[in-house]
């Protein structure tokens, strides 16, 4: 790896000077030649010249090209540091390039394995119905991403490019922050765990796809109401959920009584061999309209914790939306507003 990112480099930044060394070096070469009488090797020392410099462009072609970026496998998780370690070690040996990922950053990078595993040290704000909790979480999270996002974003990753591999082990309003905190601002893959597997869920090597109409066909999803020609107003509950046993129920909210109340609905539980993607594009191309439709949105989610982080990228730069946690109490409570997010953008 170090010695292909070397040639890459001098081939691109020597570009010009190796054409114009090779090219006269071999013509004063082969003009000396000549003058000695040797016509023939003159011709000779010519040719190879120029196929030498024919091979040096095609191979500043070829390395321009072959642009592979650089995986960065990332765990987001609640657990403690042991549990979570052994997570990311089952993590990077589900995937051959994965595997490869951690010797490949030791090589070129100060970043180590523990860097790429986020978990909390302090509060685990599940269960709790004070947003500061969920926010400080949220923050120390955020925190240590951007600590290696901005070694990242320096050579040789930023000549190459990098694309994140995250399996986001988080309760769902966390996971939604994440996801809303980075915004479309960086490439990334969301892997979800089930039945002892990883799976790749969701593909976001291009972020914007997440806005965009799906590819290929699935089922749309339910939604309750049928007619979403709304009008708007001052507060909406969305509840969004993918999930064969749990359903919809606008009363588990605390202030349903004083919203209009939505539901989009996938009564199943998706297949992880499948690609997910095209299900969390139909919530969006139906939900984003609507939220932009009501001054005050609050999310309600059922849905595996991979689907909540691209859902979160989606509706990031809406300030006055709400993710709202399932409380002991047998009730949906706001617990994070991503106004917090919109104070200061993170990855900018």
């Amino acid at each position: 790896m170090k010695i292909r990112l070397w040639l890459k480099n001098f081939i691109r930044d020597k570009e010009v000077l190796l054409s114009v060394g090779i090219f006269g070096g071999c013509s004063m070469f082969a003009d000396l030649l000549s003058d000695r009488g040797n016509n023939d090797c003159a011709a000779t020392v010519r040719s190879a010249g120029l196929l030498i410099l024919i091979l040096v462009i095609i191979s500043d072609l070829v390395l321009k090209r072959s642009n592979n970026p650089f995986l960065i496998p990332v765990v987001f998780t609640e657990k403690d540091k042991f549990t979570s370690r052994n997570i990311f070690d089952k993590f990077v040996q589900s995937n051959k390039k994965l595997k490869d990922a951690p010797k490949v950053l030791d090589e070129v990078s100060k970043l180590k394995l523990d860097d790429l595993i986020f978990n909390l040290d302090n509060y685990n704000p599940r269960g709790s119905a004070q947003s500061k909790y969920w926010i400080s979480s949220w923050r120390e999270l955020l925190r240590e991403w951007e600590i290696i996002d901005r070694e990242l974003m320096g050579k040789p990753f930023s000549d190459e490019g990098f694309c994140y591999h995250i399996y986001p082990n988080l309760t769902l309003p966390l996971a939604f922050a994440l996801g809303a905190s980075v915004n479309l601002r960086r490439p990334l893959v969301l892997y979800h765990y089930q039945n002892q597997e990883f799976y790749k869920a969701i593909d976001l090597k291009d972020p914007h796809e997440v806005g965009h109409k799906p590819k290929s066909a699935v089922t749309a999803p339910k939604t309750i109401p049928e007619d979403l020609n709304l009008d708007g107003g001052k507060k909406l509950i969305l509840h969004i959920v993918i999930s064969a046993l749990r359903v919809e129920n606008f009363q588990l909210h605390e202030d349903y009584l004083n919203a209009t109340n939505v539901a989009i609905v996938y009564n199943t539980n998706l297949d992880p061999k499948e690609d997910w993607l095209p299900y969390v594009q139909e919530i969006v191309q139906i939900a984003k309209p609507l939220i932009h439709r009501y001054e005050d949105v609050d999310v309600c989610l059922i849905c595996p914790s991979a689907v909540a982080f691209a859902l979160g990228m989606a509706f990031s730069r809406r300030g006055s939306l709400k993710v709202c946690d399932w409380y002991r109490k047998a009730k949906y409570i706001p617990v994070f507003p991503l106004s917090e997010i919109e104070s200061h953008l993170p990855f900018s």
